[in-house]
């Protein structure tokens, strides 16, 4: 297995709708598991494929990482088949490193997708697990959870992450240049 470099806000991979998975093979199978290396390894509990640069319907969640994969799923397809109540949680997300904000979603979800080996998987998820699939699943069609915010909030919470990145960005700049330079 090997990690999956991270694509970052505002890649327009992160805007785009992902096609279906029509074929379940070693490369798909691979992939998954260098997901859920890439995921844990990022201190995440989610990663939607566009997030490591590929364009196809499939997730890994494990809300429970300190169980040691016990809990890992692999979503290929996923959808959701029914929603009810609501809940506020503030999200973060390995594409928007060290943002965080409050996000309004669904309480209960009812999902259906399929699992490494092509079985159907269909179960119903509450609490964070429901939170996260509706996350990455957003991930999928496109949409990143600060779409989820109004215009304004939007606004700023961009405006904060892009200055933060330019800023990290530019202290990264220096420090190469300190080494190159032995300073």
């Amino acid at each position: 297995m090997s990690r999956l470099p991270l694509v970052l806000y505002p890649d327009e991979i992160l805007k785009t709708r992902c096609s279906d998975i029509t074929e379940l093979d070693q490369q798909l199978v691979d992939f998954l598991h260098n997901m859920a290396e890439t995921m844990y390894l990022s201190h995440g509990i989610g990663l939607a494929a566009p997030q490591v640069a590929e364009n196809i319907r499939v997730v890994t969640v494990d809300v429970e990482p300190e169980q040691g994969g016990k809990t890992l799923m692999h979503l290929i397809n996923p959808v959701i088949v029914e929603a009810h109540g609501r809940t506020v949680y503030e999200e973060g997300c390995l594409s928007f490193p060290g943002l965080a904000a409050e996000i309004k979603r669904k309480k209960q979800i009812h999902v259906q997708a399929y699992d490494v080996n092509g079985g159907l998987l269909d179960f119903e998820a509450d609490g964070l697990l429901s939170i996260c699939i509706q996350h990455e699943l957003d991930h999928l069609n496109g949409v990143t959870f600060v779409d989820r915010l109004n215009e304004v909030q939007k606004k700023l919470v961009l405006r904060e992450y892009l200055r933060q990145r330019a800023e990290d960005e530019e202290d990264a700049a220096i420090d190469a240049i300190r080494a190159v330079h032995g300073k």
